[in-house]
């Protein structure tokens, strides 16, 4: 018996400190966080976009918060289309024939480089549009308010997150749409098409052309030098309510989901 519990210790031991080396850090990488401040020039509006996209990114994956599981399958299938799309070069070279005697092969080859491109760019134009993250649904039956998000069971419809802001105007537009079959179904899932005109930035969500969507003025979060005020614009309490809005409504059938809408956003 001594020499049983002599063994249970040390694992034991292993297991806490273990513990303690994750929380050490989780704690080291929110002191790196909040020491490193993100600066951007502000005429260059592609960068300013890619700061706010990050920071909804984060706020959608980071386990601390609301804890989303990324979709990345359609990221998977464009890259086995890029890779076979730059594989046909590796055939071209590699082929034991000089030219002219090889001009076939280098005909199929540069068909098929040109095939491939024309499906990541049908991609790109026709079903990601502005989408800037894919999201598996939360597993049913779990505990939290959007759904669940531990224990067994099957996954509810996924997200699909989209941004919009245009070249010289200072509203950011973020929008989510339902996915009810998954990131391989991004063709047949509702779209986010930017607005003709400029939203105005309330800040409050709304439900247009089948998409819930939030507007900001990018220079409440960005100081006259161009330093970015991460914190305020992912502030988890002031919009945890939108949030939990959006993924109860992607959950709902159709028919429900505009007249839902409508209530919640008055």
């Amino acid at each position: 018996m001594p020499d049983k519990e002599k063994d249970e210790e040390p694992a034991a031991d292993a297991s806490a400190s273990s513990s303690e080396k994750k929380e050490k850090k989780k704690k080291e990488k929110k002191v790196v966080e909040e020491v490193a401040e993100k600066k951007t020039h502000l005429g260059d509006t592609a960068t300013i976009k890619r700061l706010m996209d990050d920071a909804a990114i984060t706020a959608l994956l980071d386990e601390d918060e609301l804890d989303y599981d990324e979709d990345v399958s359609l990221s998977n299938v464009k890259l086995v289309v890029g890779f076979a799309g730059v594989g046909a070069s590796l055939v071209s070279h590699a082929f034991p024939a000089p030219f002219p005697k090889n001009w076939w092969v280098l005909l199929y080859c540069c068909a098929w480089y040109f095939f491939c491109s024309g499906i990541l760019q049908f991609m790109l134009s026709f079903m990601e549009l502005e989408t800037i993250l894919l999201v598996q649904g939360k597993k049913v039956g779990g505990g939290d308010g959007d759904g669940g998000g531990g224990g067994g069971g099957k996954r509810g419809e996924g997200l699909n997150v989209a941004s919009h802001f245009p070249r010289f105007q200072e509203v950011y537009t973020l929008a989510i749409t339902p996915l009810p079959k998954g990131a391989m179904g991004l063709w047949s899932a509702p779209k986010f098409h930017a607005p003709n005109e400029p939203p105005k930035p309330t800040g409050e969500p709304s439900y247009v052309g089948g998409a819930f969507q939030q507007s900001w003025a990018c220079n409440h979060y960005f100081d006259e030098e161009g330093y970015f005020d991460e914190d305020s614009f992912v502030d988890v309490r002031r919009r945890r309510r939108p949030r939990r809005a959006i993924a109860r409504a992607a959950r709902m059938p159709t028919d429900r989901r505009s007249t839902r809408a409508r209530r919640r956003c008055a």
